[in-house]
């Protein structure tokens, strides 16, 4: 896993290598080795890519260099109550929609493959969708659409897969 995190920082921008890399590799190696980390350093990797220039805002990285940028890491926006209901609001809204669309497949087609992943996948595609306003909160709202609603649908497409293979054995 921890060479999975060191080749992650490949993805990061060459100029934000150049300046962070040798730090954020001191800064990993410290740590110890979770999914948590590794989605972590995906999530500012994508953020880093689609919107520099306010990642380094939003973390109070200063053109200066003031703050290092192991400091900002830390630095981790609180989430609001407003932002936990947001959250619960994906997370019911998301199911029951899953599920409806799933109950509307299967009287229109009958019982069948893509109704059931749709079923299966409500509960965790809705928590993927929900972390936009709570885990990724310090990202870029671009950054954010493209992590939770990407999980979201890998998750679908994994579920349906796993349907499929279900149904031939």
């Amino acid at each position: 896993m921890r060479a999975m995190q060191s080749a992650v920082l490949c993805l990061y921008p060459r100029a934000w290598r150049d300046r962070y890399g040798a730090e954020m590799l001191e800064l990993v190696g410290s740590q110890p080795v979770s999914v948590r980390s590794f989605v972590d350093l995906l999530a500012g990797a994508v953020d880093a890519r689609l919107n520099p220039q306010l990642a380094c805002a939003a973390a109070g990285v200063r053109a200066e260099g003031n703050k290092t940028m192991s400091r900002s890491l830390c630095a981790i926006e609180g989430v609001t109550v407003r932002d936990q209901w947001r959250s619960a609001a994906w997370m019911v809204g998301g199911s029951l929609i899953l599920i409806l669309v799933a109950i509307g497949l299967k009287f229109r087609i009958g019982p069948n493959a893509v109704s059931e992943a749709f079923v299966n996948a409500a509960f965790p595609a809705s928590l993927m969708l929900s972390m936009e306003s709570t885990y990724l909160k310090r990202y870029s709202r671009l950054a954010r659409t493209a992590m939770s609603v990407g999980g979201a649908i890998f998750i679908l497409l994994i579920m349906l897969a796993a349907t499929l293979i279900g149904r031939i054995t």
